[in-house]
C-alpha cells in the first residue's frame, strides 16, 4: 500500500500525464445530463383541445430557450471535445480547470429556465448572460492550461491567435447581452446566438 501511495505522491510531484478517458467520460456525462434537464422545465400546456394553440403560445418563450440553450451547449461540447481530441494526455492542473468548466455548464440548465420564464427580465438576461461568460472563460482556460502544459498537438503561431480571437469575441459578446439586458432587452435576448455562431 505504501508503495502504491508514493507512486502516486510522486506523480503529482512530477505534473506526471494521466489518460484522458475518466476526464471525457465525466465531462460527456455532464454534457449529457445537462441537454436532458433543459427540457424539463417546458412542460406540455394544460386545458381543453381548443386551448392547446393559445397554450402552446404561452410556453413558447421557455421553447425557445430550450432550443437556444441546447445549440450553445452543443457547440461548447464540439469545441471541448476538439480540445480533448488532441491532447497526449491530462494534468491535475488541466483536471480541475476542467471541472471548473464542467460546474458553469451544469448551471446552464438553471439559468435557462430563469430566462424562459422571464424572457425579457433584465435580471434574468444577465444571469443567462453571466452563465455564457462563464461557460466561455472557464473553457478558454481548460484549452490554456492544456496548451501551457505542453500535452496538446502545438498550434502554429497562426492558429494560436486564431484560438485566442475566437475565445475573446465569443466573451466580449457574452458580456455585451449582460450590459443590453439593462438597456436594450430585445437586442439581449438575440445576442446569445452569437456565442456558438461560426465555425470551431
Amino acid at each position: 500500500m505504501r508503495g502504491d501511495g508514493s507512486s502516486n505522491e510522486e506523480r503529482l510531484r512530477t505534473g506526471r500525464r494521466y489518460r484522458t478517458d475518466r476526464t471525457e467520460g465525466i465531462s460527456d456525462g455532464v454534457f449529457a445530463v445537462s441537454l436532458t434537464l433543459l427540457i424539463l422545465d417546458v412542460r406540455p400546456p394544460e386545458g381543453e383541445v381548443s386551448q392547446l394553440v393559445h397554450g402552446l403560445v404561452l410556453i413558447a418563450p421557455r421553447l425557445g430557450t430550450f432550443a437556444l440553450s441546447f445549440a450553445i451547449v452543443a457547440y461548447y461540447w464540439l469545441v471541448h471535445h476538439l480540445i480533448f481530441a488532441s491532447l497526449r494526455g491530462v494534468k491535475v492542473a488541466l483536471i480541475w480547470a476542467n471541472m471548473l468548466f464542467l460546474f458553469t455548464i451544469a448551471v446552464l440548465p438553471f439559468s435557462t429556465a430563469v430566462l424562459g420564464r422571464y424572457s425579457l427580465a433584465p435580471v434574468a438576461l444577465a444571469i443567462y448572460g453571466a452563465n455564457l461568460a462563464a461557460c466561455t472563460s472557464t473553457l478558454a482556460g481548460v484549452w490554456f492550461v492544456a496548451d501551457h502544459s505542453h500535452i496538446t498537438e502545438q498550434p502554429t503561431v497562426c492558429q494560436r491567435r486564431y484560438i485566442v480571437r475566437r475565445f475573446g469575441v465569443q466573451l466580449i459578446v457574452a458580456l455585451l447581452g449582460i450590459a443590453c439586458a439593462f438597456l436594450a432587452p430585445a437586442l439581449a435576448l438575440s445576442i446569445p446566438s452569437a456565442v456558438g455562431n461560426g465555425r470551431s
